[in-house]
């Protein structure tokens, strides 16, 4: 990652009590760095200490003693995520003691549900006020950590029966004009599947959006698992290590752009 974009994490994740990055000394000079945002997640009730590295360097001449600055991370006993690795840094990942796995990117159309009524019962809010008076304490935590402008944030609901998912996204634009909401997160998948020809359509009718798009490992943990007709899946290598049980993937607390 570029400084701009490290400067932008750091602003938005700092974590107060871990450090933002380890580095590599010789001779009382700096040779190497590693950059690291520590957060917190729950799976399955549980809370894990989770590190993501978003930025590795090291002089040449000195690499080969680059797995120190692991060693460092490692002793936090945490899982540790690499989701923007150079593909000449695989091996040595591997041989860090990482886990290789796909991270698969789905890409699907959605304005072909915008012929469809828009059924009262469902509405799709960005009111940040609005939000923040609807959802639980640690939604409100999510709200203030991703405050920027540079993120999007929706509440979904039913009215009728009050379930409800929170999502946060980012916008960008394929081929320069097709506006695509990226979803970083979703608190809850089920209720998106179940109604997903609602959110679509209100997302495209309601804020123009042409395309959307998730970021998952396994099928079974994807947002939209309904089948879809229109839509493009890319792969990407990325890699973990000390998974925990129940593990579920998602974004928070790392890059959304790859």
């Amino acid at each position: 990652l570029n400084y701009s974009k490290i400067y932008f994490l750091l602003n938005s994740f700092l974590n107060k009590n871990y450090p933002v990055c380890y580095i590599l000394k010789k001779e009382k000079k700096v040779v190497g760095f590693v950059g690291t945002i520590f957060s917190r997640k729950k799976y399955h009730k549980k809370s894990y200490l989770t590190c993501n590295i978003h930025s590795w360097l090291v002089d040449r001449n000195d690499r080969i003693a680059s797995s120190l600055l692991f060693e460092e991370i490692d002793k936090e006993k945490c899982l540790i995520t690499v989701l923007t690795s150079l593909p000449r840094l695989r091996k040595t990942f591997i041989k860090l003691g990482f886990k290789k796995l796909t991270m698969k990117y789905r890409l699907i159309l959605i304005k072909k549900f915008f012929s469809m009524q828009i059924d009262k019962k469902y509405k799709l809010s960005n009111n940040l006020e609005k939000i923040n008076k609807s959802v639980s304490k640690k939604t409100k935590r999510l709200l203030s950590l991703y405050s920027s402008k540079y993120y999007q944030k929706f509440l979904f609901t039913n009215e009728k029966s009050k379930s409800q998912s929170f999502i946060i996204g980012k916008y960008v634009y394929k081929k320069k004009y097709l506006k695509t909401l990226n979803i970083i997160y979703c608190s809850n998948t089920n209720f998106i599947n179940k109604n997903i020809s609602h959110f679509f359509q209100i997302l495209s009718k309601k804020f123009n959006i042409s395309l959307c798009g998730e970021y998952f490992i396994s099928k079974k943990n994807a947002i939209f698992k309904n089948n879809l007709n229109l839509f493009l899946t890319k792969n990407k290598i990325i890699f973990l290590k000390k998974i925990p049980h129940c593990f579920t993937f998602d974004l928070l607390y790392s890059e959304s752009e790859f």
